[in-house]
């Protein structure tokens, strides 16, 4: 691990220490509030104060935010324009309310949700399960057909297609939302797959995705966060049987050559933390056959992804497969394909296809084109055959060529 980042995170750290330990109790104690949330019957208001969310963090919690408490609202609140999902965890649902100039849904300028909608908030609102679940009673008959929803391991081009149709101006783009994922993880305490007879989750991923999707007169467009989604494969229907599911994958050593570009030093770390947030049952195999320092975990955490899909895919015939591929190789056959399947016209094919012309991932720091170009990375043979026999040995996935290019049937 490097001593730049090493220094970074204790920092960051001590910081999060002296605003969650000792700040925010101060203000609790002066402005509250002073009674359960549940008893309330509404939802509670925080000014926000400043911005307490480590660069590493990618949990949106309150804890994110030093807060001032300002009462209790009414649940009609949560249908202004301003106000969108902020998170989910355990015991509540966490909204925001953003400065409306943020223009937080534009993909151009904010390639992933989670950091525009953090940055722009300057209210939190909480509201218990119970009265989320009650608030949306009054919500008949949303079965989210107006949602469809990208499966991806990350790094697959799943950006450049939030880009594609985001260009066409025909639905609300959504790269990346943290409630999506916050979701995922608190499903990914479990084994996998969850059970599907769960009412528990499936109200809870009902629930989730009808606050990210709120109006069920706009057509919208999901781009998770890839890495450690695989536990909502599911559940996302059973919640929602009218939602639109794809799943977009690539070739895995390119994949991972993409991953070592952005960590480089630090890969050894992210790998073993991003491991820690699968499923239960994925981080007992990887305790038994972890090898290397940080390209092995990456490329079994896509292997991961790969599986729950074929697993789920055994007897749906429903998500719709794209590859990174096939894109490269025919652009315009591609997007064809994937406007048809998103429910837009053809004659938005060249708006699309102008995503191509500029990078997806501009305006990242940590991901674009520019911040990548000149890290040069590679994987050894030895490394490449040691992912294509874990994949067999594994996961019955077989891998070929020297880019491990997934060669199961997928539908």
């Amino acid at each position: 691990m490097s001593c730049k980042y090493v220094f970074t995170l204790v920092l960051a750290v001590i910081q999060q220490f002296l605003i969650s330990k000792v700040i925010q109790p101060l203000l609790h104690l002066m402005y509250g509030p002073h009674c359960p949330l549940k008893s309330a019957g509404k939802i509670i208001s925080y000014a926000i104060l400043a911005n307490n969310k480590p660069f590493y963090e990618f949990k949106h919690q309150k804890h994110s935010f030093l807060l001032k408490y300002q009462g209790y609202k009414d649940l009609e609140y949560l249908d202004c324009e301003d106000v969108t999902l902020y998170s989910v965890n355990e015991k509540e649902f966490l909204f925001v309310r953003t400065n409306q100039e943020a223009d937080i849904y534009n993909v151009e300028k904010h390639p992933f949700l989670y950091n525009i909608q953090h940055s722009a908030a300057v209210e939190l609102l909480v509201a218990s399960h119970e009265t989320i679940f009650q608030y949306l009673q009054n919500k008949t008959g949303q079965d989210g057909s107006n949602i469809c929803y990208v499966h991806n391991h990350g790094r697959c081009g799943s950006t450049l297609l939030a880009a594609m149709i985001f260009h066409t101006n025909q639905c609300i783009v959504l790269s990346e939302p943290a409630p999506i994922v916050n979701l995922a993880w608190m499903l990914n305490e479990k084994d996998y797959p969850p059970s599907r007879k769960s009412v528990e989750y499936i109200n809870l991923v009902r629930a989730t995705f009808l606050l990210t999707c709120p109006d069920p007169r706009k057509k919208y467009f999901i781009k998770p966060w890839g890495i450690q989604t695989l536990s909502l494969l599911p559940l996302i229907h059973q919640a929602l049987p009218g939602i639109k599911e794809f799943f977009m994958y690539r070739s895995i050593k390119p994949t991972v050559l993409s991953f070592k570009k952005i960590f480089l030093d630090d890969l050894h770390a992210m790998g073993e933390t991003a491991v820690s947030m699968l499923p239960i049952n994925y981080r007992m195999i990887w305790n038994k056959i972890k090898h290397g320092r940080g390209e092995e975990a990456f490329f079994f955490i896509i292997l991961c992804q790969i599986h729950a899909y074929i697993l789920e895919t055994q007897d749906r015939f429903d998500i719709k497969s794209f590859t990174y591929e096939s894109l490269m190789e025919n652009k315009q056959n591609f997007t064809l394909e994937l406007l048809k399947e998103v429910g837009i016209g053809e004659n938005y094919l060249d708006k699309a296809l102008s995503a191509l012309k500029r990078d997806s991932q501009a305006n990242s720091d940590l991901l674009s084109r520019e911040s990548l170009r000149n890290k040069n990375v590679s994987i050894s043979e030895g490394t490449l055959n040691w992912a294509k026999k874990i994949a067999l040995d594994q996961f019955e996935i077989y891998l070929e060529g020297s880019e491990g290019r997934i060669a199961n049937q997928m539908t």
